[in-house]
Parts: structure tokens; sequence; C-alpha cells
């Protein structure tokens, strides 16, 4: 007798990262919609962006949970197709994480019924009911549960938060790396903002000293970095009337993470 399916949906946080992510393709969306930037960046226009980005996001939740019963798991490929496969056809599973993703985990499970694997998120809202399903579902000896057992040990929570340190440190290189050509550019005569000028040599120096901090494991220095960019996306909306890039989004996620690395860091380091 087959048990009932559980679903499984993104975390809120991780919900959280997709709804920023898709801020600047719902932007681009919106650019095809007649009257909506007609007197450019407004309430209606931001508005419109928001609801549209608001939609899409819950949409992409409902539709990638993953859901496990007696028989198998269900969940998406790379490209977002949905599979069913059995517990007995899982060959093999590995982690995996990268700047593309946000530092976002996942575990790519290799099978006998797909040529190609399937990516399970280690960011559902339930891990620990979804970790004991799976342990009960499938068995002990399932690459599969002994993968997600693997991700409770000490050492991989430090691999982890060390993971997630060095992504925003990287990020906050290359935030600072792009402001310092924008400042070389506003000193040659090439100001496409007319805001900027030397004085933003400042934040130059802050956003590398920040990220300097953060390869240090300083959660101040990662705390300090995730203000800075959240009140520089704002000012960008506010002064420049426009949505912050794709790049600038992707940075402020991986600086959130590297708040979350600093602080398990350090926890761990105590432990």
């Amino acid at each position: 007798m087959n048990s009932p399916t559980t679903y499984f949906r993104y975390s809120l946080l991780a919900s959280f990262i997709l709804f920023i992510g898709l801020a600047p393709l719902s932007w681009i969306a919106s650019l095809f919609v007649p009257g909506v930037w007609n007197k450019g960046v407004g309430i209606y226009s931001i508005f419109f962006v928001l609801l549209l980005n608001l939609a899409v996001t819950a949409a992409l939740v409902f539709y990638s949970r993953v859901s496990v019963n007696s028989r198998g798991i269900k969940c998406t490929n790379f490209w977002g197709k949905l599979h069913f496969v059995e517990w007995s056809t899982i060959r093999g599973a590995r982690f995996y994480s990268g700047f593309w993703t946000s530092g976002l985990k996942f575990i790519l499970i290799s099978t006998t019924k797909l040529s190609k694997d399937l990516w399970l998120p280690l960011f559902l809202n339930d891990m620990s009911h979804f970790e004991q399903l799976v342990s009960k579902y499938a068995g002990t000896k399932n690459s599969l549960v002994k993968r997600l057992h693997e991700r409770n040990t000490p050492t991989y929570l430090l691999k982890e938060a060390k993971a997630k340190i060095k992504w925003a440190g990287q990020a906050g290189i290359l935030s600072g790396t792009w402001t310092l050509i924008l400042v070389l550019l506003s000193l040659a005569g090439y100001d496409f903002t007319g805001l900027i000028d030397a004085f933003a040599l400042i934040d130059v120096c802050l956003i590398f000293g920040l990220s300097f901090g953060i390869y240090k494991k300083s959660r101040v220095a990662a705390v300090l970095m995730l203000v800075y960019s959240a009140l520089s996306q704002a000012w960008i909306i506010i002064e420049l009337k426009r949505f912050p890039g794709f790049i600038s989004l992707l940075c402020l996620i991986l600086f959130l993470g590297g708040v979350q690395g600093t602080f398990t860091y350090r926890k761990l380091s105590k432990s």
C-alpha cells in the first residue's frame, strides 16, 4: 500500500532570494507593457514590477515543490522539468553550490532512469521532516540518505560557512572593482549618472576594506557590507530612478550569505 504524498516548498528565505533575483527579469518584462513607464519611475511602475515579480515567484515556488512517498521522489532537473524516480533507481548523490546559485545548496541525484541529474534543493521549508521521510522510505543505505545525513555534521557545516564567506568576499571585490571603474570613467569625463565624483573613492576603499574583513571572517564586516549594499540599492532606485542590475542583486544575496557564514563559523569554532 502506497503512503500519501508529502509536498515540500522552498523556505521563506529561499523564496525571498528568488524574489530578489527575478526583479531584473520582471523589470524587462514590464517594458513591453504599454503605459507602465510613461511617466518614468513612479509608484505605479514600481508597484507593477513588484506585483509581477511576486506572481512569478509564487508560481515558481508552487511549481517547483518537491514531493516524496513510499515509491520515490519528484523534483526538477536543471531545466526545471519535473521528474519522478523510484528510490531503487537512485545510484548516486553529490552536493553542489556555486556563485550563480547565490550560495544556495543542492544535491544532484543521478538515477538509472534518467540521463541527467535531478536537482534537489537543500532549502526546503521543513528539511528535518523531509530527511526523516526520505530515510524512512529509501533506507539508510541509499546514497541520497547518506548525503542528507552528512549535511548535519559539524565538518560539513563549517565547510559550508567557509564557502559562503568566500563568495561574499568575492562579491565585495567584484562590487568594489566595478565602483572603481565607474569613478575612473567619471574622472575621465565619462560620468553616465552625473552623481559620481572623486569622493566615491571613499566608497571604493570602504568596500575593499569590508571585503578584507569578510575574508578574515569578521561578523561586523559582513553585517556592515550587507547594510551598505542594501542602502546603495535603495539609493539607486531613489536617485537614479532605475532598478538595480542582476549582478548588484546577486551581490546583495551573497552578502546575506556572508553574514550567515561568519556567524556560523564563529559558533562552530567556539564549540
